[in-house]
């Protein structure tokens, strides 16, 4: 509960003025306009839910949370080369490049699509293209704001306020994997690095798929984007229709959570999904302490909800591209148990089993 305030205050401002979508397969190009604030689907969940949705950029997501831990804890620059089972069975033991191994009770692994964590103890393989890639940037916003959709046959194009001064564009293209190795999937264009070479490279690649069919407003804005704000990725994820295949339960002192655990379409709950696992993984070891039975609780807890999220998210995904795939093949499973939903009914609907939610507080740890 004392988290949420902090993170509204790196979301999203209040001062949309409208939307426009633009649907090229059939040709309506729609604004609407809207009173300064949250447009109604956000007000909907506020007065449902007691909260606005945060919308927040990467690095103020980021710095929120390095701000809340204790001097010293986070390291950086650190590079981890192995991880084992400790000879005489109690907890493992952690390499990391040119120091001393350490020695620790438990081990979560938070590194991605590719988690070498998982990779080593899992042993379940790499995770599945989704045919898409994903660019994003940061531009300037000042004054009223107007979001845009476009919706083509070849791409989806989204401009949405990040907070009073920025906003974000995104745009996702089915295409074939890159000939890159997984690892190297990794060293994608990232803002942090300021690299106005490559950053300039991924805007003329954008620009050479939108080019024929944005609208010019959209043209002006990418052209306009300072280079050193864009990154961009693969999406990879694991079948959540397919039992085990997202996430399944480890076993010894080792668990994930985030991508590491449960790869997903990005279509808005990732995030989120992560930073419940981390909220629920502090629960249980409060629980039940730094133990093997805390973890396996964890992903008992977890992986029923973190698959429908992801079953959700994956047909919705498919929906947006309109490429007539049949999604009437994503039947959803049946909405789980989740001890954090308040009034759980196997009959409730998933937008409040998605979002009523509520922890105990756990700044006492």
């Amino acid at each position: 509960p004392d988290a949420l305030p902090k993170l509204q205050n790196a979301s999203a401002g209040r001062n949309t003025t409208a939307s426009r979508s633009v649907n090229l397969f059939t040709g309506v190009d729609k604004l609407t306009e809207q009173a300064s604030g949250p447009d109604d689907s956000w007000k909907e969940k506020e007065e449902r839910y007691g909260y606005l949705p945060v919308s927040a950029a990467w690095y103020k997501l980021q710095r929120t949370l390095a701000d809340e831990v204790a001097p010293g804890v986070l390291q950086l620059g650190k590079k981890v080369t192995s991880v084992a089972h400790c000879e005489d069975g109690d907890g493992v033991v952690i390499d990391v490049d040119g120091e001393a191994s350490i020695r620790s009770k438990l081990v979560v692994g938070a590194d991605g699509y590719f988690s070498r964590i998982r990779s080593r103890f899992l042993q379940d393989g790499k995770p599945t293209y989704a045919g898409s890639w994903l660019w994003r940037a940061l531009v300037p916003k000042s004054g009223d704001f107007t979001s845009i959709t476009v919706m083509s046959a070849e791409y989806v194009f989204i401009l949405f306020a990040l907070d009073d001064s920025t906003a974000c564009w995104v745009v996702s293209k089915r295409m074939a994997e890159p000939r890159v190795s997984h690892s190297d999937s990794f060293t994608s264009v990232q803002a942090e690095m300021n690299d106005k070479e490559k950053g300039s490279k991924a805007i003329a690649e954008v620009l050479g798929i939108v080019k024929d069919t944005a609208p010019q407003e959209v043209l002006d804005l990418i052209s306009g984007t300072d280079p050193t704000t864009v990154t961009t990725h693969c999406t990879y994820i694991r079948d959540p229709f397919t039992e085990n295949e997202l996430w399944k339960p480890a076993s010894g002192p080792i668990t994930l959570v985030g991508d590491a655990a449960h790869p997903m379409r990005p279509v808005g709950q990732g995030t989120s999904m992560a930073m419940e696992d981390a909220a629920e993984l502090a629960c249980c070891i409060t629980e039940f302490g730094l133990t093997e039975e805390a973890l396996r609780k964890y992903e008992e807890r977890r992986i029923p909800r973190c698959t429908l999220v992801a079953q959700s998210a994956q047909k919705a995904a498919v929906e947006s591209y309109n490429n007539h795939e049949d999604t009437g093949k994503f039947e959803l499973s049946p909405i789980p148990h989740y001890l954090r939903v308040k009034n759980f009914s196997k009959d409730m609907s998933f937008d409040d089993w998605l979002f009523d939610i509520s922890f105990p507080s756990l700044s006492s740890l």
